[in-house]
């Protein structure tokens, strides 16, 4: 049986990829603690602000470097301390990126997300880890 406190993350989790599927900022950022942190491939995005301007950048307000953007799930593991989620990660290349002009090339490459929780069962972080060489090769950027 889950212990309430395991439903209550695995509800704002579900919300919060949810609101990344809506492109609603606004929800993405009320799933997070104050002081969260968030490790993209060991770059740390720290407080609510470099949190929400790493997923406006990327293109989860539907501004960013990328359009169209989905998080497909195909895996999860729940623990007591985290809940782990084997992804996809899929768009199209719009906008600058990381220095990177629009390409307009599509891209989809694997993810694997460790959400991790605070006191209050909100995201006190995550910790996301791709292939960013692949992610490259597939936008045509030389490597």
């Amino acid at each position: 049986m889950v212990n309430e406190q395991l439903k209550a993350r695995l509800k704002l989790l579900n919300e919060h990829l949810a609101a990344e599927t809506r492109y609603d900022i606004e929800g993405i950022m009320q799933t997070y603690e104050k002081e969260a942190v968030v490790l993209i491939n060991g770059s740390v995005f720290s407080g609510l602000e470099s949190i929400r301007k790493f997923h406006e950048r990327l293109g989860f307000d539907q501004n960013g470097g990328f359009a169209d953007l989905k998080v497909g799930e195909k895996r999860r593991y729940v623990s007591e301390k985290a809940i782990i989620i084997e992804q996809t990660l899929s768009g199209v290349h719009t906008g600058t990126w990381q220095g990177f002009a629009a390409t307009g090339r599509a891209f989809e490459i694997p993810v694997c997300t460790v959400y991790i929780f605070g006191p209050e069962n909100k995201l006190a972080g995550e910790n996301v880890y791709f292939d960013a060489a692949q992610l490259l090769r597939q936008l045509g950027a030389a490597i």
